[in-house]
């Protein structure tokens, strides 16, 4: 069973968002929980992620999850499921778009995020999201058990999250 640890750092944003911390535990290998820290908020809430269905061949994943609802929103907590696929058998290119429905506790409505990730080579990726309400972009570089990522949020502000796994 693995733990990891994430710190993030984004400017201009609301104190909730500056900074938070996530510590998870995989509990299974389909399924990870635990804490996120927002100190800007003096918040602290559950995190979650339940992959229901692996992908195959043929079929995408689906994955449940919560976490604190979206950046820039003041509090609220937010509700997911996600369908992913790579395409990369279909394609030839290493692509994953994903599509999901998003409940916001933050505006108490439905929301629609939807993205697709790149792999740019054995150590980095990128990631362009909406998150239902925004559009944001991330260039991800993993080595051993860390994790920087660089962040565009709402495409001008910038960030930075740094990640482990024990």
């Amino acid at each position: 069973m693995k733990w990891s640890l994430s710190q993030r750092y984004l400017s201009g944003q609301i104190k909730r968002a500056t900074h938070r911390t996530i510590l998870m535990r995989q509990i299974k290998p389909n399924l990870r929980i635990g804490i996120e820290y927002n100190p800007g908020a003096d918040e602290v809430g559950f995190v979650g992620n339940w992959r229901a269905v692996s992908e195959t061949k043929t079929r995408p994943a689906v994955i449940f999850g919560t976490s604190s609802d979206r950046i820039g929103t003041s509090y609220g907590q937010s509700y997911f499921a996600t369908l992913s696929k790579s395409l990369k058998r279909h394609i030839g290119l290493p692509i994953a778009p994903y599509i999901g429905l998003s409940y916001s506790g933050f505006e108490n409505k439905w929301l629609y995020p939807y993205g697709v990730n790149f792999v740019l080579g054995r150590q980095w990726s990128a990631l362009y999201l909406h998150d239902g309400a925004h559009a944001h972009l991330t260039a991800t570089y993993n080595w051993k058990t860390y994790g920087v990522t660089f962040l565009a949020v709402r495409r001008r502000e910038v960030g930075l999250n740094l990640s482990t796994s024990f």
